[in-house]
């Protein structure tokens, strides 16, 4: 089956651009997962090629089918989810990540979005 999905760059240089990804062109997919890597290596899905707080490697959206998630890949300044307050959460493993969320890799922000 064929998926995509929106990313929004909420912050950074890159502050604004909207890249739409589909399992046709973008990422892996793995025993049925669809998997799209966000990271300073310009193989990953979402490359961020301005943000020196990010790990090469630095965390996975993975969608299974059905809900999208959020895995820290053991980057060393942490991915995190907003949580409406003022202190956001450290993504600890694999978390859920729904579409709307607002979460930050390195030092740059995302918003995930439908990409219709």
């Amino acid at each position: 089956m064929e998926y995509s999905i929106a990313i929004m760059f909420m912050s950074s240089i890159e502050d604004g651009k909207l890249l739409v990804l589909s399992t046709d062109t973008d990422g892996q997919t793995e025993n049925g997962k669809w998997i799209l890597g966000l990271g300073r290596r310009e193989e990953n899905a979402v490359w961020l090629r301005y943000d020196s707080f990010a790990s090469r490697d630095h965390a996975q959206i993975i969608h299974d089918g059905t809900a999208w998630t959020l895995k820290d890949c053991d980057s060393k300044n942490g991915t995190y989810i907003e949580n409406g307050r003022d202190d956001d959460v450290r993504v600890s493993g694999t978390v859920p990540l729904g579409i709307g969320q607002l979460f930050r890799v390195g030092r740059t922000w995302f918003r995930l979005q439908s990409s219709e």
